[in-house]
């Protein structure tokens, strides 16, 4: 996934570009930028500070800006931010790790006052999870100004977070931060597949105060299936290529490495969380041992994000491809358990194996059995 902007204007990638923008601007003396009183690392085409529509201003063009000296846990990240209407992804992250670790919310520009137009996500190894976490608790509606300011309050509170777009309450509330950083910097960022920048003023970035909390209550989420499958066994990367074959050979299984991999409150496994995609290396495998009393077919319902062939016993039982809008301009290939497999299980030992490959936007895989008569998994 090289950092280009050919690349970018063909996928539209607003959290991987945000990683692999390092990559691309980065020098070996990174450029600094003193603003609002912080030390800011700049990883973008540009990042400068001007007067905008009254204001100082720190203006930011295709990338992001970094504090890295700030220790952000608990608190209260605020600031007016300004844009023209456009596509463009423009917010802050929170908690950094490092530059592909951390919480991320941003607003579409191009979606005012649509269901998503705001959108909290996590970052695991440079990737956005925003395919995976696209409920209520993850987006929201706001209504954008083009011509004017618009005014993002982040309060963050343990595990919770309370997001403010132009309104006197939470925006959107994220009852469930994803990843389990506790302390890290805080980023601005800006991605626009116009080329045009984004305007950041009034920044403090400051402790909870007395008396202050997350004060958002959790939104339903969707029903999910019986019978999730809460742990599985995930391989080491390799080649989309290798799985173009419709039965596997054992030895390409023993030469991997394993780890185990829990799956998130919704159900799906953010495979993220274990590896990063590459060109060369964009698949991985999830491998479930299924025991059976006797030969039987079992449903499986599923979800995955991009692509992934399913194999039972060696050879592959099903294939589909969920990427960003593959199969209209406007399917955006979030998970859920839309599809099922009717698993063909012989009696004593079965072993499914699904290879899942990623090109943006969450990579992601989930299962569920809810029928575990006579069979047992994991065994």
């Amino acid at each position: 996934m090289r950092p280009c902007f050919k690349f970018l204007s063909t996928f539209l990638m607003p959290v991987l570009v945000a990683t692999t923008a390092s990559q691309g601007f980065a020098q070996d003396q990174p450029k600094m930028i003193e603003f609002a009183g912080y030390e800011w690392r700049v990883d973008a085409k540009d990042a400068s500070l001007e007067t905008h529509l009254g204001q100082p201003a720190l203006k930011l063009h295709n990338g992001l800006v970094n504090a890295d000296d700030v220790a952000f846990s608990d608190g209260v990240i605020e600031f007016d931010i300004a844009y023209v209407e456009q596509t463009i992804f423009a917010g802050a992250g929170w908690r950094a790790e490092h530059d592909r670790r951390y919480e991320d919310m941003y607003v579409r520009g191009h979606l005012n006052n649509k269901p998503d137009a705001l959108q909290y996500t996590p970052t695991e190894s440079g990737l956005s999870a925003w395919q995976i976490f696209s409920d209520e608790n993850a987006i929201a509606a706001v209504s954008q100004n083009f011509d004017d300011w618009n005014h993002v309050k982040i309060v963050v509170e343990g595990d919770r977070a309370d997001i403010y777009f132009n309104s006197d309450t939470p925006s959107l509330h994220v009852p469930d931060l994803k990843t389990d950083i506790k302390e890290g910097f805080v980023s601005l960022r800006a991605f626009s597949l116009a080329d045009m920048p984004a305007y950041f003023a009034n920044l403090s970035i400051r402790p909870l105060e007395d008396g202050e909390h997350v004060v958002g209550t959790p939104k339903p989420s969707p029903e999910l299936p019986g019978g999730i499958i809460n742990e599985w066994s995930i391989s080491s990367t390799f080649s989309e290529d290798d799985v173009s074959v419709l039965s596997l050979g054992g030895e390409m299984i023993d030469d991997m490495r394993w780890q185990m991999l829990g799956v998130e409150t919704n159900g799906i496994a953010n495979l993220a969380k274990l590896a990063r995609p590459t060109r060369e290396a964009n698949t991985v495998f999830a491998r479930l041992p299924i025991n059976s009393d006797k030969t039987q077919i079992k449903e499986m319902k599923i979800g995955y994000s991009d692509r992934v062939r399913v194999y039972l016993n060696g050879k592959r039982v099903y294939a589909g491809n969920a990427g960003w809008r593959l199969r209209d301009y406007r399917f955006l290939g979030t998970v859920g358990f839309h599809d099922s497999i009717g698993l063909d299980l012989r009696r004593g030992d079965n072993e499914l194996l699904v290879a899942i490959s990623e090109t943006f936007g969450g990579w992601a895989w989930a299962g569920a059995i809810e029928d575990r008569d006579g069979i047992r998994l994991g065994e």
